[in-house]
Parts: structure tokens; sequence; C-alpha cells
């Protein structure tokens, strides 16, 4: 036996309820319900036209509340990279891991830091692995880098972590560090580390 559209239909409190007429969508998301204005526009390539709702607002027991909704614009001239953390393995990077690596030790070392923070202020490290000597076990000069940096600074790429989230934010020809938080300021003190961008 088929089922009427109106047994379909969601059913809603009155005070939603209220709100549905023709060229609208009630969509409920949690405890709360939004209004959408309903409509369709032809596209290209396709035989009927295609769904486009538009959103009007949070529907409440006092009424619609109304959110603007503020158009974002794309600046190309920001630019925003992780900083912290990569400059911290830059400067701490111990002699002794270095030089059995011999020419390739900076390749090595900034594939690390991309594998560790692919958002980093380094050049893209997708490239350097193209390059890199087979040899070279990365996985182990990994584990090796850090346990090198941790024995002659107390730090390894473990701890070094919690300065993923220190930005370095270029505006136009400017550059900029992001706010550095207490935790991160006693790790870059204890380390004798001061960020500073030229």
């Amino acid at each position: 036996m088929a089922r009427s559209n109106e047994a379909n239909k969601k059913v809603y409190p009155d005070w939603v309820q209220k709100y549905r007429e023709k060229g609208t969508a009630i969509k409920k998301v949690g405890n709360n319900y939004y209004l959408y204005k309903h409509s369709s526009k032809r596209v290209p390539g396709k035989k009927y036209p295609v769904p486009v709702d538009t959103y009007a607002g949070r529907i409440t027991p006092e009424g619609i509340v109304k959110t603007e909704r503020r158009k974002i614009e794309k600046n190309s001239d920001i630019i925003v990279k992780e900083f912290g953390m990569s400059r911290a393995i830059e400067l701490l990077c111990p002699e002794g891991w270095k030089k059995p690596l011999g020419e390739e030790w900076r390749k090595v070392l900034d594939l690390i830091i991309y594998h560790e923070s692919p958002e980093t202020y380094i050049a893209d490290a997708r490239e350097i692995t193209e390059e890199l000597d087979p040899r070279i076990q990365f996985g182990a000069q990994v584990g090796l880098l850090s346990r090198r940096m941790f024995k002659e600074h107390g730090a390894g790429l473990n701890e070094l972590r919690a300065l993923r989230t220190i930005y370095l934010v270029r505006v136009g020809g400017k550059n900029f560090i992001s706010v550095i938080n207490s935790e991160q300021a006693e790790l870059l003190d204890k380390l004798g580390i001061t960020l500073e961008v030229e």
C-alpha cells in the first residue's frame, strides 16, 4: 500500500511549522531549525534544473534570526606558513648528525621538516625526494636526528611539535611572527632560541 505525501513530510513543532510555506525548506541540525529559500537553476549539460537552497536564518520560538554572512575576500599578498617548529629544528640540528650525511644533510633535514610539518615555511620538499640519495634511510635519519637533538638540547621532535602553531605571516613585503603562547615561550627560552624573521 502506497504512503501518501502527507505521511512522508517531517513534522516539526508548531512554532517551526508556521514558517513552512511554498518555496522554502526547513532543516533540523541538532536541536536547531534553519529556514532556507528553495529555488532551482539551469545548469548547462543537465537535463533538469538543479536545486539551490539559500540560507534565510535560524528559526526560534521568537521568530527568524537572520545572521549576516560576510563575504571573505582572498588576498594573494598574505601568506601564512608554519615557522616555529621548522626554525627550531634548523637551529638545533646537531653537527654530529650532519657530518655522516655529507653534502646531503640539508636535503635530508628539509625533508624531515616537511614530513613533520607540511605547511613549513621551507621550500616544498617534494622536489627533494627525487634528488635524495637512495642509500639514505629516511626513517632511520628521523629517529637519529630526534635522539641527538634530545641528547644535546633536551628536546627532540616530539617536544618541538608544541611550536607548530607559531606561524610566519607575510603581508605584502613584510614578515611577522604570530602570537607565541606562554608554554611555547617557556620552551623557546629553555632551548635558548629567539625566533626572528628577516
